[in-house]
């Protein structure tokens, strides 16, 4: 099974070539069924993965829902598996499937149990179980006694007693896509509405109805008119008879309504986080929040945009932990250069970390991203993408056109949460000012630019360093984590085939790479190499010997750092400093 990007699988044979004609069809993991006690079935290859991670017996279908076959069965037969636990994706179809499996199952003489997972959302699957339970707190030893009491306690699936349930739903499937909504019916009728407006003469927007995959109708429709869904009505008995048009036009035509003027639900607060956060990429990247990187110009925030997101498309680890969490399908907003330019980078970047250029989803901008985002939030949907970065937002901030100055940002801090449950990443550059100075500096856009993002890093190019990009990265503000993480820095050394990616040592870095970091985590760098007394590090690190004073006294009474023996005699006395331990 091929996984393709956009999102897409296709099988093939073992020689490579796509015909599966009198190809033999196994379950997954085939290899690892035999004689064991209980196998999971999952609707997928990356759910099975997730389960055996946790060190179950898990096995799928290749092609996903509604296509397990009598031959699979018979596999499970073959390799005496005398239970099968068979879970589902939280939609209609999964539903079916776990039936369909299920039933194929019981009738060959397995024991089965259906496991339907609590708290899973819309079209969620065992993989985001796993993640929120991990998002939690929960150790995989944890999740997996879990789950496995979950499958002890869930009943026996018998065909006949679950008969009524296996009747066909008639309500239809509805979801949202950035602004756009689809509805699905399943007899295999779905209505997408894009460029939805409500006005004076109620919802419209472009309709586009198909069936089985089948475009039968596209065009503007005002919902509420009962002659333009007359009209449409006798289009699509034409193309298609002997389905309930008028019925299914009318239930969709108030469903989407409704659906396009509710907005977000109100809900009432318990106090028990029901989505927690996800971790993309440790201390950087956040699902459904955006982070944002600051720095003068030629620091190399486009290189370290374009390796992160190189990073997350292809789940490889960067130095110093950061390594992704999951992969997912990256985008990158391009204001500042072009096609040519990003390819030109993203080639080496890949061929540093030993891999072949991801299919990352890439848009040369030039409107506002307000402008944008709906449009573009509904493509994320549909392309499954889960980080977007930006570059930069000067650019993509509008000009606000006599607003207020905080319009502009706001909205653009607005329109990136469509974006959600992707993370985000934003580039932003510096005051002149600050620029100028070399010292610790501020997101370009004043109070507002700082207070939209909840975690932020400034970016420090070290200038000494001649033959490679080298960059501090220090914290700034860390509202969704407990503490501020330690700087950190990394290194691109570019070669004519690759760049590659290396930790930069901070101690080794320029004064002014690592003036944004705290006097305490310097005094700490400098104790690193070597003891010193409280006159060399003022001396060291340019500082007033007081204000190291105070701090090295802090520092000792945390156990941070302890004495490592005098120097001189009476007045002239001095203590040495090292790191503990």
């Amino acid at each position: 099974v091929v996984r393709l990007e956009p999102k897409d699988f296709r099988c093939r044979r073992a020689d490579g070539t796509w015909s599966m004609a009198g190809v033999r069809r196994v379950p997954y993991r085939l290899h690892e069924l035999a004689e064991a006690a209980r196998v999971y079935i999952t609707e997928g290859e990356k759910d099975a993965d997730a389960l055996v991670a946790l060190g179950l017996i898990a096995t799928c279908n290749e092609g996903g829902a509604g296509k397990w076959r009598e031959e699979h069965t018979r596999a499970l037969v073959a390799a005496a598996v005398p239970e099968a636990v068979v879970l589902r994706d939280n939609d209609v179809a999964g539903a079916s499937h776990q039936r369909g499996v299920a039933t194929s199952c019981a009738a060959a003489g397995l024991r089965v149990k259906c496991l339907d997972l609590p708290g899973l959302p819309a079209k969620g699957d065992v993989s985001d179980h796993i993640a929120a339970q991990r998002a939690a707190g929960r150790t995989d030893d944890e999740i997996r006694a879990a789950l496995i009491a979950l499958a002890d306690e869930a009943p026996a699936f018998s065909p006949e007693t679950t008969a009524a349930s296996a009747a066909p739903t008639t309500e239809p499937e509805l979801r949202r896509e950035g602004f756009d909504l689809v509805l699905t019916f399943p007899a295999g009728v779905r209505f997408d509405l894009r460029a939805i407006r409500d006005g004076r003469e109620g919802v419209r927007g472009e309709l586009t109805v198909t069936h089985d995959g089948r475009r039968l109708s596209w065009g503007a429709l005002p919902l509420s008119s009962t002659s333009a869904r007359e009209t449409l009505r006798k289009k699509l008995e034409a193309v298609a008879p002997g389905l309930p048009w008028s019925e299914s036009l009318d239930d969709a035509a108030f469903r989407l309504t409704q659906a396009a003027r509710e907005g977000e639900p109100l809900v009432t607060l318990t106090g028990i986080v029901t989505s927690p956060t996800r971790e993309l990429l440790p201390r950087l990247l956040y699902e459904g929040e955006p982070t944002l990187i600051y720095g003068d110009g030629d620091t190399g925030k486009s290189l370290v945009a374009l390796t992160l997101a190189v990073a997350v498309h292809a789940d490889v680890a960067l130095p110093f932990g950061l390594k992704p969490t999951r992969a997912v399908t990256a985008a990158y907003l391009d204001w500042e250069t072009n096609r040519d330019t990003i390819e030109a980078r993203l080639a080496p970047i890949a061929a540093g970390l030993g891999i072949d250029p991801p299919a990352i989803v890439y848009k040369r901008m030039t409107r506002p991203l307000v402008d944008e985002a709906p449009q573009l939030a509904a493509e994320f949907a549909r392309r499954g993408v889960g980080f977007v970065a930006v570059d930069s937002k000067m650019f993509a901030v509008a000009s606000g056109d006599g607003a207020a100055f905080h319009e502009p940002i706001t909205a653009f801090y607005n329109a990136l949460r469509l974006f959600a449950p992707a993370a985000s990443l934003v580039l932003n550059h510096v005051t002149n000012a600050d620029a100028r100075n070399g010292g610790p500096a501020r997101p370009f856009g004043g109070a507002f630019a700082f207070n939209g993002p909840r975690l932020i890093w400034e970016a420090k190019r070290d200038k000494d360093v001649t033959d490679a990009t080298a960059i501090a990265f220090t914290c700034t503000k860390a509202n969704n984590l407990p503490r501020k993480p330690e700087p950190f820095g990394l290194v691109f050394r570019p070669s004519d085939e690759a760049t590659s990616v290396e930790a930069f040592n901070l101690a080794d870095a320029a004064p002014t790479a690592i003036s944004s970091t705290s006097l305490a985590y310097r005094i700490r760098l400098a104790l690193a190499s070597a003891s010193m007394t409280v006159a060399e590090l003022s001396e060291h690190l340019a500082v007033k010997k007081d204000t190291v004073d105070r701090t090295v006294r802090r520092l000792s009474t945390a156990g941070a750092i302890v004495t490592d023996g005098d120097i001189g005699e009476g007045k002239a006395r001095a203590s040495r400093w090292r790191l503990a331990g």
